[in-house]
């Protein structure tokens, strides 16, 4: 089969593409049965998040679960460079939503949730945020899903992260996107960093300059906590395309 006639078939996420046969969790089941209305025979698209892929024949065993036989399967690619953990104040509701469906779609490596002095929320990463990232990684035909770290504080986040490359949005930041990334190459891993919408304190910007992030000012306007980590992540994505 081509890539052309492949992008057509319905993809499910499964946890591990090891066997003759994958079972779908029920979520994914109930996808392909209730949802898609799909017929027991159907050929459809696995992905396991990790850069597998496998084609198959979709088996259905009552209206609530599922198998898929698989046919072929595709050589597994590693993930593509650059490498970004996005780490984030956390938005409230949809706006999270849209926040972790546009970084699945562009690329991003890891998404970490981090708690600023001014966080307004600190909502803990649930399954969820992992459904949303599948359901991105289905429409956009990536192999590929972000992991999603635990929560941490601010202060943790800076001593742990060993990024090569780190990039604070900033408001203030006197840093162009092209210049931070002008020693970035293949192997080279990279870390955004995006505060709450009531920016960072003072001893929170010192923090991070001291942990070796540069302040890269995004436009003349201030941008919600959604809006700068996708046009941030997006811009680094472009920057680094060789």
């Amino acid at each position: 089969m081509d890539k052309t006639s492949r992008n057509h078939l319905r993809r499910f996420f499964v946890e591990s593409l090891v066997g003759e046969t994958v079972e779908l969790s029920a979520d994914e089941a109930h996808h392909a049965i209730d949802v898609l209305r799909l017929k027991d025979g159907a050929e459809v698209n696995l992905f396991d998040g990790a850069g597998g892929s496998a084609d198959g024949t979709l088996r259905l065993h009552g209206r609530k679960q599922a198998d898929v036989h698989i046919l072929r399967q595709q050589e597994a690619k590693n993930r593509p460079e650059p490498l970004v953990d996005l780490a984030f104040a956390i938005p409230k509701g949809k706006r999270l939503d849209w926040l972790l469906e546009k970084a699945t779609e562009l690329g991003a490596a890891r998404l970490t949730p981090i708690i600023f002095h001014r966080s307004v929320a600190t909502t803990a990463p649930s399954e969820r945020w992992r459904r949303t990232c599948i359901a991105a990684a289905k429409q956009c035909r990536s192999n590929f899903l972000p992991e999603i770290a635990e929560t941490k504080t601010l202060k943790n986040f800076l001593a742990s992260t060993d990024a090569d490359i780190k990039i604070l949005g900033h408001a203030e930041g006197d840093t162009t996107i092209p210049s931070v990334l002008n020693g970035w190459s293949v192997g080279k891993s990279i870390v955004i960093l995006i505060g709450p919408e009531g920016g960072l304190t003072d001893d929170e910007t010192a923090a991070a300059g001291k942990s070796g992030f540069a302040g890269v000012r995004l436009g003349s306007l201030i941008l919600r906590i959604e809006t700068a980590s996708i046009a941030l992540l997006a811009a680094v994505k472009a920057c680094c395309q060789k």
